[in-house]
């Protein structure tokens, strides 16, 4: 389980620097950033975001309204949309949480979201 920064590092590239990552997701890590100029996002993104699950997975089990904890000024773009577990928004749409195999990330902080968080980490423990 891969969470924040450990879901980036599992990731091919990086926009945010120009070593290599693990390459264990197809994916890259990108930059936030406002599609039209008007767009005001303050970054880094810091605060409660809802999470809307695109496929079913054992991590959001029992979660219902889901909403996590983000703190992050980069997201990964999956090149493999099979692998995008559930979506948040900052100022643009973004895969918050995917999964590969016996690989599961999340942008959002699990340890830090409270009720849902303690669940989703829970989740995880079982498929372990």
């Amino acid at each position: 389980l891969g969470i924040c920064v450990g879901m980036q590092i599992m990731c091919k590239s990086s926009e945010e620097g120009s070593m290599n990552g693990l390459g264990w997701l197809n994916a890259d890590v990108k930059s936030i950033e406002p599609i039209a100029q008007e767009q005001q996002v303050t970054i880094p993104h810091m605060g409660w975001n809802d999470v809307y699950v695109k496929k079913e997975c054992m991590l959001f089990s029992k979660i219902t309204n889901a909403n996590f904890y983000f703190l992050h000024s980069y997201y990964i773009s999956p090149n493999t949309e099979t692998d995008i577990v559930a979506t948040s928004i900052y100022p643009n749409e973004f895969a918050c949480c995917v999964s590969n195999a016996n690989i599961y990330a999340t942008q959002f902080h699990p340890e830090k979201s409270h009720f849902n968080g303690v669940k989703l980490l829970e989740n995880f423990a079982t498929l372990c």
